[in-house]
């Protein structure tokens, strides 16, 4: 009867304290990966937004230097600042190359 109080069926009582301790390390190595998991899917989020922001700032950006460099604007500001205007057809002459 003392060899079977040390032996749980097939496994010994070391055999068994060897699985409870995988078994409860393997518990806490799923806890930890879950909660590094969910910590960075909240970066990626973070990121994803930050990505999101910047995106629309460019766009925004593109606009703006469109707009600042269109003809007719380009157009206005010499009239108004240099006093520039476009010849008069009569007053153009073409050059051309006799290559």
């Amino acid at each position: 009867m003392a060899k079977y109080s040390q032996s749980i069926g097939y496994f010994n009582a070391g055999q068994v304290v060897g699985l409870w301790l995988a078994v409860v390390a393997t518990a806490i190595s799923v806890a930890y990966v879950s909660h590094v998991c969910r910590e960075k899917y909240a970066e990626l989020m973070s990121l994803e937004l930050k990505a999101n922001q910047l995106q629309t700032d460019y766009g925004r950006y593109l606009l703006e230097q469109s707009a600042w460099g269109s003809l007719q604007r380009i157009e206005v500001s010499a009239v108004e600042r240099f006093e520039m205007h476009s010849p008069a057809p009569d007053k153009i002459i073409i050059v051309r190359n006799s290559r």
